[in-house]
């Protein structure tokens, strides 16, 4: 059965934790798992992430690919050795193994959707 997660005027999503990172390099940066498997979906999961200005998402790879939608602010988008600027609207597929990272430009927070498989054990 399908479920809906409507979203707060807080920002974040009904029956959705939003996740902060350890890492104080990441102080503030939010993640959202909108859909996966506790909503009963197999086949991928969607989230999203919230990033203060000037703050970034962790420079990191993972075997998965990755659907980025770019729906709030700008973003200075990292993807192997080059890095491109983006705002809302623009679409970004970061393939597997491939180094990424975003980071917030400008006054106001990043947000992006992230469509990504099924979790993995190593995730």
């Amino acid at each position: 059965m399908g479920v809906i997660h409507r979203r707060s005027p807080d920002g974040g999503w009904s029956g959705v934790e939003p996740r902060a990172y350890d890492d104080p390099s990441l102080a503030g940066v939010r993640k959202h798992e909108l859909i996966g498997e506790p909503e009963g979906a197999s086949q991928y999961r969607m989230r999203y992430f919230e990033v203060p200005p000037g703050a970034r998402t962790a420079r990191e790879r993972h075997p998965h690919d990755h659907g980025v939608m770019i729906v709030a602010g700008r973003a200075r988008v990292t993807l192997g050795e080059t890095t491109h600027e983006v705002g809302e609207g623009d679409v970004v597929y970061v393939a597997g193994d491939e180094l990424h990272c975003f980071e917030a430009l400008g006054e106001e927070p990043l947000g992006f959707v992230c469509v990504v498989g099924p979790r993995s054990p190593a995730q």
